[in-house]
């Protein structure tokens, strides 16, 4: 009967080892972004669409293929924020009724290049300033 249970226990310690060994795999290498890296003009590759942070967590989009630019009253304002490799959008004024909240996951952020998933496809920024 007792080699039944060391048996027994021993099982238990293999199956609670491989169990928890295992759950550390689901958990992803989340990079962390410093919210400095993102201030300045970024355009969204092979577009005319600009995306402009400032510091202090204010923005502004436009698109200039629709005679929207940088400093019209038309750009579309908005405040961000950066926590670990989620980046925040907040859309909100005159033309928003409620704010509008749009994540991202930053794929790679370089002095010259933001690439970023919406959930259904990578975007790809080059800074322009």
């Amino acid at each position: 009967m007792k080699r039944f249970i060391s048996f027994f226990s021993a099982i238990i310690i293999l199956i609670a080892t491989a169990v928890f060994t295992s759950c550390n795999g689901l958990i992803e290498n989340e990079e962390s972004y410093n919210s400095s890296d993102l201030v300045g003009k970024w355009r969204v590759v092979s577009s005319q669409e600009y995306w402009r942070y400032d510091s202090g967590g204010n923005g502004r989009t436009w698109d200039e293929s629709q005679d929207v630019h940088e400093n019209d009253e038309t750009t579309t304002r908005f405040t961000w924020s950066i926590s670990g490799d989620q980046l925040r959008h907040v859309f909100s004024g005159d033309d928003v009724n409620q704010a509008v909240v749009q994540d991202y996951t930053i794929k790679s952020l370089t002095s010259n290049t933001l690439r970023w998933n919406d959930g259904l496809s990578d975007i790809t920024l080059e800074r322009v300033n």
